[in-house]
C-alpha cells in the first residue's frame, strides 16, 4: 500500500458525499471543512493542498476570483470535468484567474 493511502481514500469520500448532493466541483474550502467536521483528526490546509496536487484522480478545475475583491478560490473534481460545468461557477459572482487542463 502506497504511504498516504487512507488520507487519499478520506479525499476521495469527500469528494462523494458532495456528488451525492450534486456537487461536481468542490472548492478547496469545502473541503477542508468537510475533512475538518467528518474526521477524526481533520486536516491541514498545506496537507490537503499537497495531497490534491500529488494525486491523479483530482482534478483541478479552476481559480476563480470573488468580484470585487482579492479572494481566490481554486474547485477541484474527482476524475474528468466537462467545460460547460464552469459555467455555474462564474454564475455566483466568480471570475476566472486562470485555467487548468
Amino acid at each position: 500500500m502506497a504511504k498516504g493511502h487512507r488520507i487519499v481514500q478520506k479525499i476521495e469520500r469527500a469528494f462523494v458525499a458532495f456528488q451525492k448532493r450534486d456537487i461536481q466541483h468542490v472548492s478547496f474550502s469545502q473541503l477542508k471543512d468537510w475533512l475538518n467536521t467528518n474526521t477524526k483528526d481533520g486536516m491541514s490546509a498545506p496537507k490537503l493542498g499537497a495531497y490534491l496536487k500529488r494525486s491523479p484522480q483530482f482534478v483541478k478545475v479552476q481559480t476563480l476570483r470573488r468580484v470585487g475583491s482579492n479572494a481566490t478560490e481554486s474547485f477541484w473534481s474527482l476524475g474528468a470535468f466537462s467545460v460547460g460545468e464552469c459555467d455555474k461557477l462564474r454564475e455566483n459572482g466568480w471570475h476566472v484567474v486562470k485555467k487548468s487542463n
